[in-house]
């Protein structure tokens, strides 16, 4: 098999590994082209494509380097190098804000692309830039990709100790457990295993030419010093790793740079260098962002410290590694989460659009058959709205002449001539007797009655302010006209804003007006209580008369005029339900066994209304 497929099956291995996605329609699409790519390349590119439009759409960083990744792998399973790069370059151009993992994805591509097109020097300089990016990712998949890749290419060189030094370490990283340490690498044989690891790194250090400023002899210095401390050669392996950090310092590479630092560190903590292993573990905390690896670096310190006897640093460094902890646990718990949520959504995804396609199907074989019946139907709809809207329109005329109406006829009834000669005889009775002081008093109530009823009997809505003091003007005249033989109070609770507060007007004015007529008429100390207040957001009239009760009423022309204000009552509490949504509620209580003071109360209940 050639060289560039097994790269290219490198690749494609690359590009499957990626993390779950807040745009579950963007995942579906990478699986579907991952799924028929064996079989329809074209296929695939396509499903790849509609994947990466959505990304761009969505502006998210993440979901467009995922997509990126993956659509260039397909280029270059095509051979169109050019579309590679051109599709790679967002993720080189935001380097600082892509996921390291893609990232070292997109070097380890751009390293197929070079050995294709421009040779293998190339090519090694990609595939180092990604083993070094996917070291501080702590990508031990992407790893494991990345040195197969090179030791593919140092077999085509003919260097068969390279070459087999890489598949090792390829073999290492894919059967990783990424529960382990950084240093407690998979390995069967157990020293026996370590002990063959140092044999082949040696053997392949002497391959290579002017170690001095070789990338790869930094590398293979810093492996050796990890096995050598595996190995308990804990002076060998600050030799090795103090050689591999002057390598990377002269060359300006910062592949296993950090952990480098920590290999020297754990090997003089154990050989009890511990100022010195304290100034290597710092430096191995400085130099990473990965929160897996500073936690083991605390660890580590925290050691080096307590054994020193330096034990204030131990404790600073245990208050550090604690709160490493706590975040990678946060992390963790996210991370599942996220998972969980995502693997929810494709799933829920995938269902809806299943049924989608369903209903797609079913509904286009029906379209045919329903053109005409759609048409009649929007044509009978039509002509429905317009039988409404004039229906409507009718509704609302008759509604606004009952209002008319029901408004005369509270003035006729309010303002009968029985009414008004009583109440004028009765003003005209004072002034005969000079009476000046009740004279003037019943004229002012008797003018200002007659202007709230005249102005409120055209309102929907007065204030109760406004109506307690109709009531009080009418009480007072019909107190002069009955001869002062009633007394009367009307209240408002304090509890209650009579000025901004409404209900309608005119709706007590009858049921106090019963009350004189049918109730306190004819008893002896006849008394009319009218109390406003507030009650479970409603506002609540009550108007109480100890008279003689309902039963004890006399059919005569006052009965009469009781039904006529009772029905025009009941027509305005339904008027009111029906054009303003506004329910009035109504209750009469009365007792009567034969004697008088037994009274009645009428309790009227209106919703809570500002004006």
């Amino acid at each position: 098999m050639k060289l560039w497929v097994l790269i290219a099956i490198s690749l494609l291995l690359s590009g499957a590994s990626t993390a779950q996605n807040p745009y579950p329609e963007i995942d579906s699409l990478l699986n579907r082209a991952e799924e028929t790519y064996q079989v329809n390349l074209d296929t695939a590119l396509v499903y790849v494509n509609k994947a990466y439009q959505l990304a761009l759409v969505s502006k998210d960083t993440n979901t467009i380097a995922k997509t990126s990744v993956a659509k260039s792998f397909y280029h270059f399973t095509r051979d169109e190098p050019e579309e590679v790069e051109k599709v790679l370059k967002f993720i080189f151009e935001n380097e600082e804000k892509v996921p390291l993992s893609n990232l070292g994805q997109a070097y380890n591509h751009m390293g197929g692309i070079y050995y294709r097109h421009k040779g293998m020097e190339d090519a090694l300089r990609m595939y180092f830039k990604a083993v070094d990016i996917q070291e501080k990712a702590a990508n031990t998949a992407g790893l494991a990709r990345t040195y197969l890749n090179l030791g593919m290419i140092y077999r085509k060189l003919g260097k068969d100790e390279l070459a087999e030094y890489f598949f090792e370490k390829s073999s290492q990283n894919a059967s990783h457990n990424k529960n382990a340490t950084i240093h407690d690498l998979s390995d069967s044989e157990g020293l026996t295993g370590a002990r063959k690891q140092l044999e082949m790194t040696t053997k392949a250090l002497t391959k290579i030419e002017d170690k001095d400023n070789s990338v790869l002899a930094a590398v293979m210095y810093s492996d050796r010093c990890n096995i050598h401390l595996d190995l308990g050669n804990y002076t060998e392996a600050i030799a090795d790793g103090e050689k591999a950090l002057a390598i990377m310092d002269r060359v300006n590479f910062g592949t296993n740079y950090q952990l480098t630092h920590y290999y020297i560190g754990t090997a003089c903590v154990r050989s009890g260098r511990f100022e010195k292993a304290k100034y290597h573990l710092n430096k191995a905390i400085e130099s990473t962002n990965i929160l897996k690896f500073k936690a083991q670096f605390y660890e580590q310190l925290i050691e080096a410290n307590e054994r020193s006897g330096d034990y204030p640093a131990a404790f600073r460094a245990s208050t550090q590694f604690s709160k490493i902890k706590d975040s990678i646990n946060t992390i963790q718990e996210n991370d599942r989460i996220a998972a969980i949520t995502a693997q929810f959504e494709t799933e829920k995804q995938a269902q809806e659009i299943e049924i989608l396609e369903g209903d797609n199907k079913l509904k286009a074989a029906q379209l045919k058959n329903q053109r005409s019946i759609l048409f009649a139907t929007i044509g009978g709809v039509a002509l429905l709205l317009t039988l409404l809207f004039f229906a409507y329109k009718n509704h609302k005329i008759k509604q606004n002449l009952q209002f008319s109406e029901l408004t005369q006829k509270l003035l006729l009834m309010q303002l009968n001539p029985h009414f008004l000669f009583n109440a004028l005889n009765g003003i005209q009775y004072f002034i005969k007797k000079n009476d000046t002081k009740k004279s003037t008093r019943y004229i002012t109530n008797f003018s200002g009655l007659m202007r709230n009823i005249l102005e409120n009997s055209v309102e929907k809505f007065i204030s109760i302010k406004e109506d307690h003091d109709t009531i009080s003007d009418f009480l007072a005249l019909q107190q002069l006209v009955h001869n002062n033989s009633f007394e009367y109070q009307v209240e408002i609770d304090e509890n209650l804003d009579a000025s901004n507060t409404a209900i309608p007007p005119m709706f007590t004015q009858p049921f106090v007006e019963n009350a004189i007529i049918h109730g306190v008429s004819g008893v002896s100390e006849g008394k009319i209580i009218v109390n406003y207040r507030i009650e479970n957001d409603r506002i609540r009239v009550d108007i109480i008369d100890n008279g003689k009760g309902i039963h004890s009423e006399k059919k005569n022309a006052n009965s009469l005029h009781k039904s006529m204000g009772t029905s025009i009552t009941k027509q305005r509490m339904e008027n009111l339900l029906k054009a303003e949504k506004y329910p009035v509620e109504l209750e009469i209580t009365s007792q009567h066994d034969g004697k008088d003071g037994q009274g009645t109360k009428i309790i009227l209940t209106f919703p809570l209304k500002y004006l």
